[in-house]
Protein backbone atom coordinates (compact mmCIF):
# COMPACT_ATOMS: atom_id res chain seq x y z
CA UNK A 1 0.00 0.00 0.00
CA UNK A 2 1.44 3.32 -0.85
CA UNK A 3 1.65 6.38 1.87
CA UNK A 4 -0.74 8.13 -0.44
CA UNK A 5 -3.56 5.62 0.03
CA UNK A 6 -3.16 5.97 3.81
CA UNK A 7 -4.48 9.97 3.74
CA UNK A 8 -7.43 8.79 1.61
CA UNK A 9 -11.15 9.40 3.19
CA UNK A 10 -13.88 6.01 3.15
CA UNK A 11 -15.30 8.05 0.38
CA UNK A 12 -12.46 7.99 -1.93
CA UNK A 13 -11.57 4.75 -0.98
CA UNK A 14 -15.14 3.48 -2.05
CA UNK A 15 -15.33 5.53 -5.20
CA UNK A 16 -11.74 3.78 -6.45
CA UNK A 17 -13.09 0.63 -5.38
CA UNK A 18 -16.22 1.72 -7.24
CA UNK A 19 -14.33 2.93 -10.13
CA UNK A 20 -12.35 -0.21 -10.43
CA UNK A 21 -15.26 -2.64 -10.62
CA UNK A 22 -16.36 -1.00 -13.56
CA UNK A 23 -13.24 -1.23 -15.15
CA UNK A 24 -12.89 -4.98 -14.62
CA UNK A 25 -16.10 -5.64 -16.19
CA UNK A 26 -15.19 -3.07 -18.99
CA UNK A 27 -12.03 -5.43 -19.43
CA UNK A 28 -13.80 -8.61 -19.34
CA UNK A 29 -12.98 -8.97 -23.09
CA UNK A 30 -9.02 -8.13 -22.17
CA UNK A 31 -9.62 -4.90 -23.77
CA UNK A 32 -11.21 -1.00 -23.22
CA UNK A 33 -13.02 0.14 -26.45
CA UNK A 34 -13.53 4.00 -27.25
CA UNK A 35 -17.33 3.78 -25.62
CA UNK A 36 -15.92 2.21 -22.58
CA UNK A 37 -12.73 4.33 -21.80
CA UNK A 38 -15.91 7.46 -22.47
CA UNK A 39 -17.50 5.95 -19.69
CA UNK A 40 -14.86 5.33 -18.05
CA UNK A 41 -14.01 9.36 -17.84
CA UNK A 42 -17.35 10.41 -17.21
CA UNK A 43 -17.81 8.16 -13.97
CA UNK A 44 -14.35 9.02 -13.09
CA UNK A 45 -15.44 12.70 -13.24
CA UNK A 46 -18.50 11.75 -11.45
CA UNK A 47 -16.57 10.18 -8.52
CA UNK A 48 -14.19 12.96 -8.35
CA UNK A 49 -10.71 10.86 -9.16
CA UNK A 50 -7.76 12.56 -10.24
CA UNK A 51 -6.23 11.59 -13.66
CA UNK A 52 -3.26 9.75 -12.00
CA UNK A 53 -5.44 7.98 -9.52
CA UNK A 54 -7.52 7.15 -12.96
CA UNK A 55 -4.88 5.31 -15.04
CA UNK A 56 -3.52 3.52 -11.54
CA UNK A 57 -6.96 2.10 -11.92
CA UNK A 58 -7.29 0.89 -15.44
CA UNK A 59 -4.11 -0.38 -15.44
CA UNK A 60 -4.36 -2.65 -12.68
CA UNK A 61 -8.23 -2.79 -11.30
CA UNK A 62 -7.86 -6.11 -9.28
CA UNK A 63 -5.18 -3.73 -6.35
CA UNK A 64 -8.54 -1.76 -5.23
CA UNK A 65 -10.93 -4.39 -2.99
CA UNK A 66 -14.86 -4.32 -3.10
CA UNK A 67 -15.72 -2.03 -0.79
CA UNK A 68 -19.25 -2.54 0.08
CA UNK A 69 -21.47 0.67 0.37
CA UNK A 70 -22.89 1.17 3.81
CA UNK A 71 -26.45 2.32 2.34
CA UNK A 72 -28.62 0.13 0.70
CA UNK A 73 -29.89 3.12 -1.89
CA UNK A 74 -26.16 3.65 -2.31
CA UNK A 75 -25.82 0.00 -3.22
CA UNK A 76 -28.42 0.22 -5.69
CA UNK A 77 -26.63 3.14 -7.57
CA UNK A 78 -23.22 1.23 -7.62
CA UNK A 79 -25.74 -1.78 -9.27
CA UNK A 80 -26.80 0.75 -11.53
CA UNK A 81 -23.34 2.11 -12.70
CA UNK A 82 -22.50 -1.31 -12.80
CA UNK A 83 -25.20 -2.45 -14.98
CA UNK A 84 -24.65 0.36 -17.45
CA UNK A 85 -21.14 -0.63 -18.01
CA UNK A 86 -22.10 -4.58 -18.82
CA UNK A 87 -24.44 -3.11 -22.10
CA UNK A 88 -21.13 -0.98 -23.30
CA UNK A 89 -19.64 -3.63 -25.01
CA UNK A 90 -22.08 -6.14 -26.54
CA UNK A 91 -19.63 -8.70 -28.01
CA UNK A 92 -18.55 -9.61 -24.54
CA UNK A 93 -22.36 -9.79 -22.48
CA UNK A 94 -22.49 -13.11 -21.12
CA UNK A 95 -18.53 -12.73 -19.59
CA UNK A 96 -19.58 -9.49 -18.27
CA UNK A 97 -22.66 -10.32 -16.93
CA UNK A 98 -21.11 -13.47 -14.48
CA UNK A 99 -18.54 -10.91 -13.39
CA UNK A 100 -21.66 -8.47 -12.71
CA UNK A 101 -23.41 -11.30 -10.76
CA UNK A 102 -20.49 -11.87 -8.77
CA UNK A 103 -20.03 -7.84 -8.40
CA UNK A 104 -23.36 -7.81 -7.00
CA UNK A 105 -22.64 -9.98 -4.32
CA UNK A 106 -19.20 -8.21 -3.66
CA UNK A 107 -21.16 -4.59 -2.98
CA UNK A 108 -23.50 -6.85 -0.73
CA UNK A 109 -26.88 -7.96 -2.18
CA UNK A 110 -28.08 -11.51 -0.99
CA UNK A 111 -26.51 -14.94 -2.26
CA UNK A 112 -30.54 -16.11 -2.71
CA UNK A 113 -31.39 -13.13 -4.47
CA UNK A 114 -28.50 -11.35 -6.51
CA UNK A 115 -28.88 -13.61 -10.08
CA UNK A 116 -32.64 -12.02 -10.19
CA UNK A 117 -31.60 -8.81 -8.97
CA UNK A 118 -28.93 -8.70 -11.81
CA UNK A 119 -31.41 -9.79 -14.24
CA UNK A 120 -33.56 -7.18 -13.67
CA UNK A 121 -30.78 -4.69 -13.71
CA UNK A 122 -29.68 -5.58 -16.69
CA UNK A 123 -33.52 -5.59 -18.45
CA UNK A 124 -33.98 -2.06 -16.63
CA UNK A 125 -30.42 -0.82 -18.38
CA UNK A 126 -31.76 -1.97 -21.62
CA UNK A 127 -34.69 -0.50 -21.24
CA UNK A 128 -32.48 2.77 -20.49
CA UNK A 129 -34.86 3.75 -17.31
CA UNK A 130 -34.33 6.51 -15.00
CA UNK A 131 -32.26 6.28 -11.62
CA UNK A 132 -35.76 6.48 -9.22
CA UNK A 133 -37.43 3.57 -11.55
CA UNK A 134 -34.19 1.52 -11.46
CA UNK A 135 -34.33 1.83 -7.52
CA UNK A 136 -37.80 0.74 -7.32
CA UNK A 137 -37.58 -2.28 -9.53
CA UNK A 138 -34.63 -3.33 -7.89
CA UNK A 139 -35.97 -3.11 -4.24
CA UNK A 140 -38.65 -5.70 -5.87
CA UNK A 141 -36.57 -8.07 -7.39
CA UNK A 142 -34.50 -7.97 -4.08
CA UNK A 143 -37.23 -9.53 -2.08
CA UNK A 144 -37.84 -13.27 -1.79
CA UNK A 145 -40.47 -15.20 -3.21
Amino acid sequence: MSIVNLFLSGTQKKNRGHLANIVKIARSDGKLNRDEIRLLKKIKADLNINDLAFRKIIRNPELYPINPPSSYEERIERLYALTYMLLVDQASFNLSKRLLNKLAVGIGFPLDTHEKVVDVAVELAQQKVDMDTFVKEVKKANTKG
